[in-house]
């Protein structure tokens, strides 16, 4: 009997102890292969801006900044796209753009037709843009760390943090 109490106790002090630990994920297993999006609401404009990711398991990725009806997926324009392929390696991401489309220096937004592709220079993609992944939330959001040019360090911004687009 003493036996059996103590694998009971074993049993559950090895549960709690992996019910304890923080969540992480090695970025492989799928789960990051989703819609994550940033909303924000923009003043001047009255809307919802929303920047989504969509990093698919077929190696392609999308980004996009649209305008939206508040608190309503209702997409009322369009301001930037970009599409490309993607390698992962841990929890390193090497983006590699392959079009971009924005809507330009004229008005906030517009319909997806109007958007005009970017010239990267060169006249072809630009370089990878290599950054580390982090999970956060219990994986319910998704922090995309790049890393700052020493020269425009000044102008590094906060690593943007995604939600997982419900």
């Amino acid at each position: 009997m003493k036996k059996q109490a103590s694998l009971s106790i074993l049993l559950l002090l090895i549960f709690y102890l992996n019910s304890c630990r923080e969540w992480e994920d090695s970025f492989s297993n799928g789960s990051l292969y989703d819609t994550w999006e940033i909303v924000d609401f923009n003043d001047n404009q009255q809307l919802d801006r929303v920047t989504t990711l969509i990093i698919s398991k077929d190696g392609t990725f999308e980004q996009s900044t649209t305008y939206k009806e508040p608190n309503s997926n209702t997409i009322v324009g369009y301001y930037f796209i970009t599409n490309g392929t993607y390698i992962l390696d841990g929890n390193t991401i090497s983006f590699l753009t392959l079009e971009s489309r924005f809507i330009g220096n004229d008005k906030p937004y517009g319909e997806i037709s109007e958007l005009i592709p970017v010239n990267f220079p060169g006249g072809g993609p630009p370089d990878p843009l290599i950054t580390l992944l982090e999970y956060r939330d219990n994986g319910s959001k998704l922090v995309v760390n790049m890393p700052c040019n020493d020269v425009l360090n000044a102008l590094c911004a906060a690593a943007p943090v995604y939600s997982r687009a419900r």
